[in-house]
């Protein structure tokens, strides 16, 4: 039986269609960091190279991703950094360095490096991303995984997203279809669960 791990499976190659409106979004937030309480959140850029390529080539976070070949070569990062509108995707770093990725275009995504799993980042990483894009962007947003990864189906549900069904999906890495539950968050529902942060007096 395969073991859940503490991501969700996210676009990894190039983006397909993309709202306008989170595609706007997004792209206010480009060119910025995001710090949250242990994590700093920034635009990917060559540098990630050597961690992105370390995670992906890791088949327990490969397996659950739905677009991501595997192996995962370093030409396809190359070129997924030079074409993704900046903003698109950004870099998780804590205080020994990557730590992940989360964005993703159409929907939500995001994975955390093995090394740093079981410490809550992909939550925290969520949250500083999803306060950031709604102040730029009504909703709602979409996101899913795949039916075994129970860790990130309760991130996802922590962060006020519900259900809209059920279907196949393809998984490049594995080369089969696995079951995938769909989700939508509207704006409301999150600020619901994580109030935006109180801004400093004048």
């Amino acid at each position: 039986m395969r073991k859940p791990s503490a991501w969700r499976a996210m676009p990894g190659c190039r983006p397909g269609p993309i709202s306008a409106s989170w595609d706007e979004g997004m792209g206010q937030a480009a060119g910025i960091w995001l710090q949250t309480a242990r994590l700093r959140l920034r635009p990917l850029t060559p540098a990630d190279e050597a961690g992105v390529i370390a995670g992906l080539n890791d088949p327990e976070i490969a397996s659950w991703l739905a677009t991501t070949p595997f192996p995962y070569p370093a030409a396809h990062f190359r070129s997924y950094v030079a074409a993704a509108p900046e903003g698109e995707t950004f870099a998780i770093h804590d205080a020994q360095g990557f730590a992940g990725l989360i964005g993703g275009g159409a929907e939500l995504g995001f994975w955390v490096a093995r090394h740093a799993q079981g410490r809550g980042y992909a939550g925290e990483a969520a949250v500083g991303l999803l306060h950031a894009v709604f102040e730029f962007y009504p909703g709602p947003v979409s996101s899913g995984y795949f039916v075994g990864n129970v860790p990130s189906a309760r991130v996802l549900q922590k962060l006020g997203f519900s259900e809209t069904g059920r279907k196949p999906r393809f998984c490049r890495a594995l080369g089969l279809e696995m079951d995938h539950v769909d989700l939508v968050l509207a704006r409301e529902s999150f600020f619901a669960r994580h109030p935006p942060p109180a801004r400093p007096s004048a």
